[in-house]
């Protein structure tokens, strides 16, 4: 759930930026409220993070059933291909949380590993850069947690080993005053 907040905000945050960096089309002199509707008005290009989050919105509404086709196309149709775009929404679908094909590991190495001849655009560039940074930090938060599992889990045992010993010795001691008394 952290992971996916801060994929989106990294995403949102790299939206801005790009959004800081586009110039009007309109004069200067114009109001605000009028370059505001005139930019609603016009249907602009889509960029390719735009679509890709058009995407993930589109996602969030499905069910399960229709997750598993999605994945199923997706997965037979974009895991090959080279189209930077079709691979990008694979790997959302493999980044969705509480699904039978979430895949930390394969959405990793499907960004990781591209092929030579995939042409990409500066917004999916910096997506997947973000991405593969995003995926590996998880990878070894993951590793990290399981090493502190096991040594939670040997602490435990250590704990439970030293109480029977303790409760033993508290035999022991109420054994020796009982033989002791008359």
């Amino acid at each position: 759930m952290t992971y996916i907040f801060k994929l989106l905000t990294g995403l949102t945050l790299s939206l801005i930026l790009a959004g800081c960096t586009h110039t009007p089309a309109q004069p200067v002199h114009e109001s605000s409220e009028q370059a505001e509707i005139q930019i609603i008005q016009e249907p602009g290009p889509w960029s390719d993070l735009n679509e890709l989050m058009h995407y993930y919105d589109s996602l969030q509404s499905k069910s399960r059933a229709e997750l598993l086709e999605e994945y199923k196309y997706a997965n037979s149709h974009y895991r090959e291909s080279t189209d930077m775009q079709q691979r990008l929404k694979l790997l959302i679908l493999l980044l969705l949380p509480n699904t039978s094909f979430q895949s930390n590991r394969t959405a990793l190495n499907l960004v990781e590993n591209l092929p030579e001849q995939i042409e990409t655009t500066p917004d999916t560039t910096a997506f997947r850069n973000l991405l593969v940074l995003l995926l590996k930090r998880q990878w070894t938060a993951n590793l990290h947690i399981q090493n502190l599992s096991e040594k939670l889990r040997a602490s435990e045992t250590e704990v439970r080993t030293l109480k029977s010993k303790i409760n033993a010795i508290k035999n022991i001691e109420k054994d020796l005053m009982r033989n002791n008394t008359p």
